[in-house]
């Protein structure tokens, strides 16, 4: 990598000193010490809600802290906005992607960073030169040219980690940054870390991939409701261990008994199913109170085939019937009338409206249920809503709180509150536990059970965590380019039969 090494390694060069922070109702921080060493991976982890995104923004110029200091070199730093936090030599690749989306790869690379000839022209070929080096290093075979809006979530997250490495920092902060990458993607990813640490840059790593923080960082430092319960040498301590501090309480069985699968009553029935170059050909039957995961490798079809069970993506063919009843789907209105819901993995874009309150968010999908002549009913909204944040043991200050002060957990909790409202007949989520501390995985794992065996929904869950499908699931179907080439029962459900099906090696009904 074309990166210059850092003197002074292996001396603190960021301290973060008594720092605190609230919000409305939260307090975030309260009085957190934190350090990391030059040529170092400082691992940062907790419960969601626990302060880690509100340390690392303060870090990086996002927010103000309320009280404490903030030193660079024993030299003590106050950051404005994040732009004097980057020119002070620090670099976040924070877990939303924040980069232009009409812009190309390289322009996105290398935005602000431009190379102008005399004449105050863009030096293109060489700027595509320099972005390329970048790429490279994380074997990312990308289009330099392409716009950054035609990329997948994770050739849009390499660019992301591409413009981060190319910003040349001192201190690198990454806040999950592997959550939308495969696993060639995330080995030459610390592969390109592993050269920034023997660069002499510190790294501050925030992940909730326990194997990641054993795999390639040197310490830990583990949050709790906005304190450090811990620091330790990786090397001192264990998976076990850390989730202890992490919960506060031994962790158990993380998934609950599975959900009994009801008696022969198919709740959702699709035949024939097609959408043109992504799906072909998908006939799948759903039971009452069973739990349905959908496998596959990335970009196989299994978010198209949820999407367009919902109407969000348009379909070329196929017919779907719920409770024995053929239904038109042609967006998603139609989907919710029909009694689907579908949760995404993209809950601060597509599930919820960040700005709004935990109570508007929660109504908005069925407002009309609770309103006449266009006036809302507020009694029996206030009551449905209280009742729902209450079962979901969603952590607020009160309905009125924004959702963007809550942490990744609560903003899934709540998103999954909103469609409960609706009643559904069939309940579909895509990653539901990505960005979701362990504790909080097993408080939703249990929901989800629940609603197939106490509320006797169909449930079906797209997942790229195979211990989540096999932990979970009473059936198994597997994808591959964008057919379900294979069907497992519980009990011939294995990460070796799944992964076969999964690399199109073998295709087996159980």
């Amino acid at each position: 990598m074309t990166l210059q090494n850092i003197e002074n390694s292996n001396l603190t060069i960021v301290q973060m000193k008594s720092v605190s922070k609230s919000f409305p109702g939260v307090n975030a921080l309260d009085n957190v010490d934190f350090s990391v060493i030059a040529g170092q991976i400082h691992a940062l982890v907790g419960e969601n809600g626990a302060g880690k995104s509100t340390l690392i923004k303060i870090l990086g110029g996002v927010f103000p802290p309320d009280k404490g200091e903030i030193y660079l070199k024993n030299r003590k730093v106050v950051f404005k906005n994040p732009h004097s936090a980057q020119a002070a030599g620090i670099c976040v690749v924070h877990q939303e992607l924040i980069l232009v989306p009409y812009m190309s790869v390289v322009e996105n690379i290398l935005l602000g960073q431009e190379y102008i000839n005399r004449l105050g022209l863009v030096q293109t070929a060489r700027m595509k030169q320099h972005a390329l080096k970048f790429l490279e290093v994380l074997d990312a075979r990308l289009d330099c040219e392409a716009l950054v809006a035609d990329l997948a979530a994770n050739q849009q997250k390499l660019v992301q980690i591409a413009k981060a490495f190319a910003s040349n920092p001192e201190i690198l902060v990454l806040d999950e940054p592997t959550a939308p990458l495969g696993k060639r993607e995330t080995a030459n990813f610390f592969k390109a870390l592993q050269l920034m640490k023997e660069r002499g840059t510190a790294i501050v790593y925030v992940s909730h991939r326990l194997e990641e923080i054993f795999e390639i960082a040197d310490q830990v430092t583990v949050l709790k409701d906005g304190k450090i319960v811990t620091t330790k040498e990786i090397s001192q301590t264990n998976q076990d261990e850390l989730i202890r501090f992490m919960i506060g309480r031994e962790l158990g069985e993380m998934f609950p008994k599975k959900a009994e699968r009801g008696a022969n009553n198919t709740i959702l029935s699709v035949k024939g199913l097609k959408c043109e170059g992504e799906l072909f050909d998908i006939h799948l039957d759903l039971q009452k109170g069973e739990m349905l995961g959908i496998a596959g490798l990335k970009g196989q079809g299994q978010d198209i085939l949820l999407k367009s069970l919902f109407g969000a993506i348009q379909k070329d063919g196929g017919e779907i019937s719920i409770a024995d009843k053929l239904v038109y789907i042609n967006n998603p209105a139609d989907a919710i009338k029909a009694g689907m819901a579908l949760v995404t993995d993209k809950r601060t874009t597509e599930g919820l409206c960040m700005s709004l309150s935990i109570r508007h968010n929660l109504a908005l999908p069925t407002l009309q249920r609770r309103s006449r002549f266009g006036v809302i009913l507020s009694q029996a909204e206030q009551r449905k809503l209280v009742k729902i944040i209450e079962d979901l043991n969603v952590k607020s200050s009160s309905l009125q709180q924004q959702v963007k002060y809550l942490s990744g957990g609560n903003q899934q909790k709540v998103v999954v509150g909103k469609w409960l409202i609706s009643e559904p007949k069939v309940m579909m989520f895509i990653e539901p536990t990505l960005g979701i501390d362990v504790g909080a995985k097993t408080e939703l794992y249990r929901f989800i059970r629940d609603l197939a065996e106490k509320h006797s929904m169909g449930v079906i869950i797209v997942s790229s965590d195979m211990l989540e499908l096999l932990g979970l699931c009473n059936r198994i179907l597997v994808m591959y380019e964008g057919r379900i080439v294979s069907e497992f029962q519980d009990k011939d459900a294995t990460e070796e039969n799944i992964m076969k099906a999964a690399l199109g090696k073998v295709s087996v009904s159980g």
